[in-house]
């Protein structure tokens, strides 16, 4: 199944689900804690042919090092018109986030179908 983005329909629904925003922040809480098994098990079946856990591990590594300290808060930047999901990954001395651009559904399961680390 195709990559799909949500579509605003009516002024007044969200561009993406409660769903899909509990899988964004659960992903971004499996890769704080390095479960990095349990963040590649969210994603699609497309992104984990082209995102192998060792490359999940050395991105998110990239952008927070193992000597960042506690990364407080993580949470979403909800912003209906933005058209991806945004987590913000908290710091001591800066932020750093997850964006997640797209989901898809496999075996009835939301998934995350693509994904950036760092801020725009």
């Amino acid at each position: 199944m195709p990559a799909r983005r949500a579509v605003r329909l009516e002024e007044d629904e969200e561009m993406f689900d409660p769903t899909q925003k509990t899988l964004a922040l659960d992903f971004a809480r499996a890769l704080v804690r390095g479960d990095y098994p349990a963040a590649h098990a969210m994603c699609s079946r497309r992104l984990q042919a082209r995102l192998d856990i060792t490359a999940l591990r050395e991105q998110f590594e990239r952008m927070i090092p193992l000597d960042w300290g506690p990364v407080d808060p993580i949470e979403l930047e909800d912003r209906d018109e933005w058209p991806f999901v945004y987590v913000v990954l908290g710091g001591d001395v800066y932020s750093e986030a997850i964006i997640i651009e797209s989901f898809t559904l496999e075996d009835g399961q939301a998934r995350i179908d693509a994904v950036e680390f760092g801020r725009p």
